[in-house]
């Protein structure tokens, strides 16, 4: 049921995203936040691991889908599934570890027990306690509706209803195969997954991987002049802004650069030779010459699925509150590279964008900088501007699929994400959310 307070009428005059006007307080209401854990993380694909962490039958990971806990486990079959972290005597968690492998989840307040699939095995002192009999086959742990993996990432869903996978990343998994197909022998995990807490609402970080080309000049300054070499020459210099924007009717978007010293500065002169050229050859051959050039991007897969290309970073975040979020990332490298090439690969990623990374860092605290000014009244009242860009510079491209700008600076990505997020809030079916996306991404829709 959705919640009175927060009729359709009441979300679209927090979102409008025709003007480019956004009410900062759908990153701080309560209410706001309850909505979007039924109607967006109950409802969407979401990022649950990539197949790498659980590769044996057995393996299980822990996660979050929204607030709630889930279960990732490999079955006997080699397929996955997805269970809701809760007994369902009282609710207790079923899985403590992050990760494991078991034959059996067994609740440590009484014992009941469940196998891989999720179905109710045992009930200690079923006799005495059901004196009458008991029905385990009806008491079943919660499972997702469906779960799919996409050339190695694991995905689910809670909603029977919801489009197959690939048709809900559509145009944006032609993106996302530069990450995934770009190397001959695919991808290797580098250790597991990273974890930290931010203090900032999920949206806040979602949108800057969605869209914003722009803060890096800015926000990461000191960053780009402590990776310079002491003796570099920086006369010449100068961040990128040769770009695109990527926006998707389903709210996925993405910011990619096809020049500029953002590889050198981040995952060092070694492996930018091999991502660059000694794999690019192959790379041509395996994604094409645009997808091949591409030399750093940021990507958002509707809801909170971010991809780093070039840096071959993941990651997930994970909505556990209003104005609080997880970080969970993942490294990986080509597994068909030099060892020195995965070793300096993975550790200058992890200088760059770990918990303590010089990119990060300053990042976390602008996200938190942002949640700070949401304490108060006044900075709940004002609204924000998500308006920048030429909203009629953008349309098909020779090169990238989908809606595409010519320009490496507007916010169009972003308010596609929020016009996703409104539309999931305001729409009951699934049906009439293609109807929404349709419409809107028509010929002439403005962006």
């Amino acid at each position: 049921m959705r919640d009175a307070e927060l009729s359709p009428d009441d979300l679209r005059t927090l979102c409008d995203m025709d003007e480019g006007v956004l009410s900062p307080r759908i990153y701080a209401d309560e209410a706001i936040y309850r909505l979007e854990l039924d109607r967006i993380f109950g409802r969407a694909w979401v990022l649950l691991c990539p197949e790498q962490q659980i590769p044996k039958p057995g393996d299980f990971f822990n996660t979050y889908v929204g607030a709630d806990r889930v279960i990732v486990v490999r079955q006997k079959d080699g397929s996955i599934k997805g269970l809701l972290n809760q007994c369902r005597h009282r609710g207790n968690e079923l899985a403590r570890p992050d990760s494991g492998n078991t034959k059996m989840f067994t609740c440590s307040y009484h014992g009941w027990s469940y196998d891989l699939q999720g179905n109710l095995r045992n009930v200690p002192h079923e006799e005495i306690v059901f004196p009458n009999g008991f029905d385990k086959s009806a008491w079943g742990c919660g499972a997702m509706a469906q779960v799919e993996s996409y050339k190695g990432l694991v995905f689910g869903t809670w909603d029977p209803t919801a489009p197959p996978l690939e048709d809900y990343l559509a145009d944006a998994a032609w993106y996302l195969d530069i990450f995934l197909d770009r190397f001959e022998g695919g991808l290797e995990l580098m250790g597991g997954v990273n974890k930290w807490v931010i203090k900032a609402n999920w949206k806040i970080v979602a949108e800057q991987f969605v869209n914003d080309m722009l803060h890096p000049e800015q926000t990461h300054i000191s960053a780009f002049l402590a990776s310079v070499p002491p003796d570099a020459d920086l006369s010449g210099m100068q961040l990128p802004v040769t770009g695109r924007q990527f926006t998707s009717p389903h709210g996925h978007g993405m910011g990619l650069w096809t020049d500029g010293p953002i590889l050198d500065l981040t995952i060092g002169p070694v492996a930018r030779r091999y991502f660059m050229e000694e794999s690019y050859p192959a790379a041509v051959a395996r994604v094409g010459r645009a997808r091949a050039d591409v030399q750093a991007a940021h990507m958002n897969l509707f809801p909170s699925c971010v991809v780093l290309f070039g840096f071959n970073h993941l990651r997930v975040i994970q909505a556990v509150g209003p104005q609080e979020s997880e970080i969970w990332t993942w490294q990986f490298v080509p597994a068909a590279a030099p060892l020195e090439v995965k070793k300096t690969w993975a550790a200058n990623v992890q200088r760059a964008f770990g918990a303590g990374g010089l990119f990060e860092t300053d990042d976390s605290a602008v996200w938190a900088g942002i949640q700070r000014t949401l304490r108060g009244t006044m900075g709940r009242r004002l609204p924000f501007n998500v308006g920048m860009g030429d909203r009629t510079n953008q349309g098909p491209d020779a090169d990238y699929p989908g809606r595409v700008t010519q320009r490496a600076y507007s916010e169009v990505a972003a308010r596609g994400f929020y016009h996703r997020w409104l539309e999931m809030l305001t729409h009951d079916t699934w049906t009439e959310l293609d109807q929404a996306a349709k419409a809107r991404h028509a010929e002439g829709a403005r962006q």
